[in-house]
């Protein structure tokens, strides 16, 4: 069996002791904090709209698109209802970029130019 040890510590000593034990768990909880991933940002359809100064209902008409097709806005499903679909930040920022008015513009003339390379083969 062990003996039972009792310590007996000042006021002044057991305050010190008590800041020294928090500031020892406020390091353990920050070590194990910054270990975790953040949580991604989501908006729902009418905050993503609005962000992209689109009618919501236009926004809704983009989660419907084919997989492959550049308007198509992904989306994670919160609760099994259109009401919950959920846009990811990032998405948001893909699909502004993916859709920006100079990247059009330039997938146009390069799609012009295939053509053109082509008709010019035959």
């Amino acid at each position: 069996m062990l003996p039972e040890i009792i310590l007996t510590f000042s006021e002044h000593q057991q305050d010190e002791l008590k800041e020294a034990i928090q500031r020892e768990i406020t390091q353990q909880v920050t070590t194990i904090l910054s270990h975790l991933p953040l949580p991604e940002v989501m908006f729902s359809c009418p905050q993503a709209a609005k962000l992209l100064v689109l009618h919501p209902e236009t926004l809704r008409d983009y989660l419907k698109l084919p997989a492959g097709h550049p308007r198509r806005l992904r989306y994670v499903d919160c609760t099994g209802s259109p009401r919950g679909y959920r846009i990811t930040a990032a998405e948001l920022l893909s699909w502004q970029q993916r859709n920006h008015a100079d990247t059009l513009l330039e997938s146009f003339f390069i799609k012009v130019a295939e053509r053109r390379a082509r008709r010019n083969r035959r």
